[in-house]
């Protein structure tokens, strides 16, 4: 019995002194704000978060205010962080807007003139006032959420520049409304799922009236999500909705032949880099980075003629210095073993030549050479 007492003595202060080694803090995403609202006579909670460098630089930042904040909120910062790291988008501030059940459907719907002026009369303030915010703004919902995107557009065309809109509803009546519209300098972007009955209807007579109606200044498009379900669509559209708006920030890398020669070959890459360099600030010039896997797309395809097309209109010489200068040594050696895989030599051997120079003791420089020799003879 006092050894067993014994044992769970020692047990307890194991476990308190393992615990005392582990530090355990809060996990906090953002920032809680409490607006009292006069127009909707209640106090509103709204998250934010911030971008990581926001403290430490002046940068302004675009905004994404998102409906249903209780639900997107963290999800888009999930995004923002990955867009971050792999450079897709700029970075953002996020503007969750938290709405309580079974309220949520009251204020989005038949209340929805009331929330769309507490959003451009409060809550936009708010938010530029307080924070370094730039001219962009982008507006997100999902169902009744979407719904109020979609009359916020019609009512407000310019309070914000892009509205991504997931299984927008109800919003059959208020597509009508278009029909009397012929400008509307902003950007629609729009899903559904087949799945959805009511939904996919308006979808599609929205869909259907803006192919037939050209409206002045205004970019939409429409995404179908054949495997997603009523609950899951608003995950998938805010992803490739900010991508979509952002579409001009990511340094031009194409990764299919035909897809880039579809879409305009280098007269395409040209015309993304200007327009990038106009929306971002980016140099209006082709990196060298863009100019490899352009090259790399043909090789990829195993299409020798678009390689050397594509390599040639670059300016190869130019090219292939400006890799071995930026130390992209496999880029030459992968350029060299396509050259010998269509039987093209000579060329090969230059290029291992060119490696040698700066690698001399490279056994597998010196290998590769040796077989392109061997097969030039031959």
């Amino acid at each position: 019995m006092k050894k067993t007492i014994l044992i769970s003595i020692i047990s307890c202060f194991f476990m308190l002194y393992t615990n005392a080694q582990n530090n355990v803090t809060n996990n906090t995403v953002g920032t809680n704000h409490v607006i009292k609202s006069e127009v909707l006579n209640e106090d509103r909670k709204i998250q934010i978060y911030l971008p990581p460098n926001y403290k430490d630089s002046k940068e302004t930042y675009p905004v994404l205010y998102v409906l249903d904040g209780q639900r997107f909120f963290l999800y888009a910062v999930s995004l923002s962080q990955s867009f971050k790291q792999f450079q897709l988008t700029p970075e953002f501030i996020i503007v969750g807007i938290n709405t309580d059940y079974p309220k949520r459907f009251q204020q989005l719907g038949d209340g929805k003139e009331s929330f769309i002026e507490f959003i451009r009369t409060e809550l936009r303030p708010y938010i530029d006032n307080t924070f370094r915010t730039n001219d962009e703004t982008l507006f997100f919902g999902w169902e009744y959420g979407a719904s109020l995107v979609f009359n916020t557009m019609l009512s407000h065309p310019t309070l914000f520049d892009a509205h991504i809109m997931a299984s927008a509803f109800p919003i059959m009546d208020a597509i009508d409304k278009l029909y009397d519209v012929s400008t509307l300098p902003t950007n629609l972007y729009f899903s559904v799922s087949p799945d959805e009955y009511d939904v996919k209807h308006s979808a599609v007579k929205l869909d259907s009236l803006l192919s037939q109606k050209n409206i002045n200044k205004l970019q939409w498009h429409h995404l179908k999500l054949d495997i997603e379900q009523h609950r899951s669509t608003g995950y998938p559209t805010l992803y490739h909705g900010l991508r979509n708006y952002f579409k001009y920030y990511q340094e031009l890398q194409p990764n299919n032949l035909k897809k880039f020669i579809n879409a305009g070959g280098l007269d395409y890459a040209y015309q993304y880099t200007k327009e990038r360099a106009k929306r971002h600030g980016f140099s209006p010039e082709l990196s060298l980075w863009s100019k490899f896997t352009i090259v790399r797309s043909a090789m990829r395809a195993d299409n020798f003629y678009h390689f050397e097309t594509l390599l040639n209109a670059l300016n190869k010489q130019e090219l292939i210095q400006g890799l071995m200068n930026d130390n992209r040594d496999y880029a030459i050696s992968n350029f060299a073993a396509f050259y010998e895989k269509n039987n093209r030599y000579k060329e090969a051997i230059e290029l291992y030549d060119l490696l040698l120079k700066k690698h001399p003791d490279s056994e597998r420089l010196l290998s590769r050479k040796r077989d392109a020799m061997n097969a030039l003879e031959n």
